[in-house]
């Protein structure tokens, strides 16, 4: 027989988890965090056509990353355009990784009802992970490195494909992201987003900000 004690304060612990589950999932929305290094030419300034350089652990797999057709047509958008090996004017190199991470709570417009940056793990939510996009842009035909933009998106879904398309969004929401080293974009996931029966598309962009690192 249950103790009344542990029911009257399991009953208590949960009335009052059940806002705050609430409101942290109201506040956390959907965030990359993106950083940029070097300088990458306006597109319109000359033909811009480039060809990927898959690893050689990606070229072994046939695929460079999940939802590759995502990063093409978002290079597109912004005047860059596949080109064959002899045309290609950049060389474009793809790296993601997922980890397991620590949680680190974004601070943004949440008020006093988000936790604070830095705040502790709850394992009753999960176990965070960090999805990190990288893409290298190397010019043709001498090799140097030109320009890097990284975008990261912490959750709590191990599953790295479901974290591509807003990485890839995050990446080249204002590429190339001149005037600030760090930026975060905010995003509204795709309507099908979650669904095993097609994959998602892009992530709709709703505000890119630089972040103060002082």
């Amino acid at each position: 027989m249950n103790n009344p004690m542990e029911c009257f304060v399991k009953t208590v612990l949960s009335i009052c988890l059940l806002p705050m589950l609430v409101t942290l999932a109201g506040c956390a929305g959907v965030t990359t965090d993106v950083a940029a290094t070097g300088a990458l030419p306006a597109a319109a300034s000359q033909p811009a056509t480039y060809r990927f350089a898959p690893t050689p652990a990606q070229a072994d797999a046939g695929e460079m990353l999940p939802y590759q057709a995502l990063l093409s047509a978002g290079l597109a958008q912004r005047g860059f355009n596949a080109g064959t090996t002899e045309a290609a004017r950049y060389l474009i190199s793809v790296a993601w990784a997922t980890r397991p991470a620590d949680v680190k709570v974004v601070d943004g417009d949440c008020g006093a009802g988000c936790a604070p940056a830095g705040g502790p793990s709850l394992p009753w939510f999960g176990r965070p992970y960090v999805h990190t996009l990288t893409l290298r842009f190397f010019a043709l035909p001498d090799g140097g490195e030109l320009y890097k933009v990284s975008a990261v998106k912490r959750d709590r879904n191990a599953d790295a494909r479901e974290a591509v398309p807003y990485l890839v969004a995050g990446a080249l929401a204002r590429l190339p992201y001149a005037g600030a080293p760090q930026w975060r974009v905010k995003l509204k996931s795709p309507p099908n987003a979650g669904t095993t029966d097609h994959a998602p598309g892009m992530p709709e962009v709703l505000t890119v900000s630089p972040v103060d690192t002082q």
